[in-house]
């Protein structure tokens, strides 16, 4: 029995080992915004010299003010949670880089994730996401090619567009897609005089 164990054992610590190669390698779906972390030795080189000009940033990205964002989305969190609803919400900017997310009161895990990949939807097709679902539900072309594994075609979020431009989106979590919808576009409606 003794053996048998051992034998069992060293297989199974063989097959992590063998398999953790191929589990390192999957891929994974990146939200717009999130680099990368530096490689090892850039985390234990030295300082840089006293003087010397500052790393190359990625250029800003276009959108609300965190000020402005907040506010958005604590108005739609504040007409959801008057309608009864526990939702969060969520705020991104032009690329769909996540500026503010919020959860209300009993609202569920997992919102704001949602809340997000809605609200990135919105702001890159620049109408809401209710839109959007027509749109692939009719099998759209431009819309299924423009369409990224981090965005969510259901509907729940508005973009946030000043002038013309869209500044970002704002996408709501919890209850259902026209409720959050709806909640959505009063968030954006509280703000759209400070975008």
């Amino acid at each position: 029995m003794g053996k048998q164990m051992s034998r069992r054992a060293i297989f199974a610590a063989v097959s992590c080992v063998l398999a953790a190669p191929a589990m390192a390698q999957a891929p994974v779906t990146a939200l717009p915004g999130d680099m990368p972390p530096p490689p090892i030795s850039a985390m234990i080189a030295p300082p840089r010299p006293a003087g010397s000009p500052p790393p190359l940033m990625p250029d800003l990205v276009e959108g609300p003010s965190l000020v402005v964002a907040l506010a958005a989305a604590q108005a739609a969190i504040a007409q959801c949670a008057k309608d009864g609803l526990a939702v969060g919400a969520a705020v991104v900017g032009s690329q769909g880089n996540l500026l503010v997310g919020l959860t209300g009161d009993k609202a569920r895990p997992g919102r704001i994730f949602s809340g997000t990949r809605k609200a990135s939807a919105a702001a890159a097709f620049a109408v809401p996401t209710s839109v959007v679902q027509e749109r692939l539900r009719a099998q759209d072309g431009a819309t299924l090619a423009a369409f990224k594994p981090y965005m969510v075609g259901m509907p729940g979020a508005v973009p946030l567009i000043k002038g013309g431009r869209v500044l970002g989106g704002i996408g709501v979590s919890g209850a259902t897609g026209q409720q959050d919808e709806a909640c959505a576009a009063a968030g954006a409606a509280a703000v759209q005089g400070r975008l």
